[in-house]
C-alpha cells in the first residue's frame, strides 16, 4: 500500500501508469508515494520542486576551439541574450570557457542576476547578456 494513497491516486490520474515508482537518490532507494520522504531528501541536497541548477537553454559541444553552440532552446536564457549556432563561447562572468563541463559552475549565479557571455561569431568577439528566467527581455 502507498504511503500517500491521494498522491498516488492522483499520479494514477495524471501519468495513466499503475505501476510502482522507484526512485534513487545517492544511496536511498524509494519505492511507492512517499512524499514525506521524498521531501526530507529533496531538502537535503537542496532542491525544491520545480528548482535546479539555472538552465541556460543552449546546445553545446566541446570543440577544438572552445565551446561550440549548435542553437539555443526557444524562450530560454541563451535564446533571449541572442546565441546563434557557430557561436563559440568563450567566457561568462569574466571567467573562460575551455569545455561544457565549466558551464554548470560558471553560470551557477544565473539563478540571482544577468552574467556576461563573450562569443566568438564570423571573426569578431560579442558580448552577449544572459538574463535569469523570468528576468525582463
Amino acid at each position: 500500500m502507498a504511503a500517500d494513497q491521494l498522491a498516488a491516486q492522483e499520479m494514477v490520474r495524471r501519468s495513466g501508469q499503475m505501476g510502482v515508482p522507484v526512485i534513487t537518490a545517492g544511496d536511498e532507494v524509494i519505492v511507492g508515494f512517499d512524499r514525506p520522504r521524498l521531501e526530507r531528501i529533496a531538502a537535503r541536497h537542496g532542491a525544491r520542486a520545480g528548482a535546479g541548477p539555472p538552465r541556460l537553454g543552449l546546445l553545446v559541444k566541446d570543440s577544438d576551439n572552445g565551446v561550440l553552440v549548435g542553437g539555443a532552446r526557444p524562450g530560454s536564457p541563451a535564446e533571449r541574450a541572442g546565441f546563434r549556432p557557430g557561436d563559440v563561447l568563450e567566457q561568462i562572468d569574466g571567467q573562460p570557457v575551455r569545455s561544457t563541463a565549466d558551464l554548470p559552475r560558471l553560470t551557477a549565479a544565473l539563478a540571482s542576476r544577468p552574467l556576461a557571455a563573450i562569443v566568438r561569431r564570423d571573426g569578431g568577439r560579442v558580448r552577449l547578456l544572459l538574463r535569469p528566467n523570468g528576468g525582463p527581455p
